[in-house]
């Protein structure tokens, strides 16, 4: 009796004991439950937010994408359209010579006669090409012209200060060997020889804004200062009787670049009584006549 007493106690006290240890776990499992559910809820609203923000960088990037394509394509037709231009320009002039042309600020049509523009469509882009030469009869360097090419919807003016496309060519207009050499403009001689000096887009030429003294002797050998922008190392200052028809083009000696906007060189002799244009020429072009020099 009493064996059977202990036994039943024992069982009671492990079924307590059970039931002890069983009912936390459950109150915990369910808790877990709880919080597992949370916790996935809050994890896939972040995994949608951050897809959401990934997919609209995406997006974002692959618009600018197509934005930079386009600009990109329309860039290129453009100075397609402008080198192609150039280059109808260049072999139209090497071998006509286009009297308005010769020292022509602003530049003047290449192969059509002002007020109708050298004008071309290329590439659905339509272009005009402007040109200023410097003719120095009785030199292998017989003419150096300077091509600009902007839109069509862009003045001589504001191309030759801007262009898309800037070129410089020598042209030597007498054959080799040399026979006769002569001042006259050449006719069945033009162009035998061509040197491209240089062939830039987007290129800004130098200006000149000022030159102090803007007066000297006749003589020469004043010291002047020319004020502008664009100035580069190898410049080049000229003097340009501002009666073109004339063709007097005259040089600087001791030309020094001080910096991108000021040079020292001193005047060459001079005809009395002349007004003489000063410009400046680079690798980027030669500047627009504007200050003068008595």
């Amino acid at each position: 009796m009493l064996g059977n007493l202990t036994r039943t106690t024992n069982l009671s006290n492990a079924n307590h004991s059970i039931r002890g240890i069983h009912r936390p776990r459950r109150v915990f499992n369910g808790r877990l439950a709880r919080d597992e559910k949370g916790s996935s809820l809050v994890l896939a609203l972040v995994f949608m937010i951050v897809t959401s923000l990934t997919v609209l960088s995406l997006a974002g990037l692959a618009k600018n994408d197509l934005n930079n394509t386009a600009n990109f394509k329309s860039a290129q037709s453009l100075q397609s359209a402008a080198n192609s231009a150039a280059e109808l320009a260049v072999n139209s002039l090497r071998y006509n010579f286009m009297p308005q042309t010769l020292n022509a600020s602003p530049p003047q049509p290449c192969w059509t006669i002002n007020p109708s523009p050298s004008e071309i469509t290329l590439n659905g882009q339509s272009m005009s090409v402007w040109c200023s030469t410097r003719w120095t009869p009785l030199s292998d360097k017989t003419r150096v012209v300077t091509f600009v090419a902007c839109k069509s919807t862009t003045s001589a003016l504001a191309c030759a200060a801007n262009p898309v496309l800037e070129a410089k060519v020598t042209f030597d207009d007498y054959p080799s060997p040399r026979g006769a050499i002569s001042t006259a403009q050449c006719s069945t001689t033009c162009g035998v020889g061509m040197t491209v000096d240089s062939w830039v887009f987007d290129a800004v030429p130098p200006s000149v804004q000022s030159i102090s003294p803007a007066t000297g002797t006749t003589s020469g050998g004043t010291t002047i200062t020319v004020t502008g922008t664009g100035f580069d190392n190898g410049a080049v200052v000229d003097f340009i009787d501002t009666d073109v028809n004339t063709n007097v083009i005259l040089s600087a000696a001791s030309v020094t670049v001080i910096d991108a906007n000021t040079i020292t060189a001193i005047t060459p002799a001079m005809t009395a009584g002349t007004a003489y244009y000063v410009t400046v020429t680079t690798p980027t072009g030669t500047s627009a006549y504007g200050p003068v020099f008595n």
